[in-house]
């Protein structure tokens, strides 16, 4: 991976995190209440709030991608270990089987 693209996707994932944080939820609601305390600034506000929008959602979208994938990675490294467990089960009950089978065919005499 190069340079460039690990950088870019460091960036839109840590983006991804602080829009995705209370903080950025308060900062976002007290811009949105800012046309109520300046009704004059309406218009600069509104085209910055749409430059925010514009740049956020190909930031918020590659980020949700590389934390999906992070996710998928880890998902399948947790299956292959939960199924190399249960081999090893599979293989303990299978060993318990042949005992029990072999000491109920054995007569009671030689077992004790």
């Amino acid at each position: 991976m190069s340079n460039l693209t690990s950088f870019n996707e460091r960036l839109a994932v840590l983006v991804t995190r602080g829009f995705g944080s209370m903080w950025a939820a308060y900062a976002l609601t007290m811009y949105g209440l800012l046309p109520l305390l300046l009704p004059a600034a309406q218009d600069r506000l509104l085209y910055w709030s749409n430059v925010i929008q514009l740049v956020a959602l190909p930031l918020l979208m590659v980020g949700q991608t590389v934390l999906g994938r992070a996710s998928e990675r880890q998902a399948g490294e947790t299956h292959d270990a939960v199924m190399e467990e249960l081999s090893l089960l599979r293989q303990a009950h299978d060993e318990l089987r042949q005992i029990v089978t072999a000491a109920s065919k054995t007569p009671a005499e030689e077992v004790l």
